[in-house]
């Protein structure tokens, strides 16, 4: 009787061992999931915060700027860029368009047919996942078809970064 009586109480701490482990792992794994979630949101701001300072920089890179202006983009180097593959995963973004916003005119996608008399410019477009693009105001500037004068134009840089997985 008394070697039931031990081993009835040897079950019982086991069961509570068992418990209190269960109990603390759950608060673990709780503890972890909202840490982890934290963590993909702050990452989401720190690449939206990038993706900011990248727009903002856009202009004065030599891919894009224009020789005798700082902060004005050559609207002929980004075309050229447009269909260049290597640039796609370049700038870590999941999209990047620069669009003329005035003079205004109908809105279309620029191609090899209809550039200049287009509006938008299209870099990077992941339309699966990308955030809320950040944009930035700038000069769009090319020499006029005829060669005899530089145009500047009203323009607009959007660009997000690469969404978390």
């Amino acid at each position: 009787m008394k070697m039931k009586k031990g081993q009835m109480k040897i079950q019982e701490m086991a069961f509570v061992l068992l418990a209190i482990i269960l109990f603390f792992a759950m608060v673990t794994l709780v503890y972890f999931s909202i840490r982890l979630s934290s963590l993909r949101e702050d990452v989401s701001f720190q690449r939206e915060q990038s993706a900011r300072d990248l727009t903002r920089k856009l202009s004065d890179i030599p891919e894009f700027s224009w020789a005798e202006c700082s902060g004005c983009i050559d609207s002929d180097k980004v075309f050229a860029l447009k269909d260049r593959p290597s640039y796609k995963n370049f700038w870590d973004m999941d999209y990047l368009m620069v669009e003329k916003v005035y003079p205004n005119s109908t809105k279309r996608e620029c191609n090899k047919a209809n550039y200049p008399d287009c509006t938008t410019i299209t870099l990077i477009n992941n339309t699966k996942n990308f955030g809320t693009p950040t944009s930035v105001f700038v000069s769009l500037c090319r020499f006029e078809s005829s060669g005899e004068y530089m145009k500047c134009e009203l323009g607009r840089i959007y660009a997000s970064a690469k969404a978390i997985k």
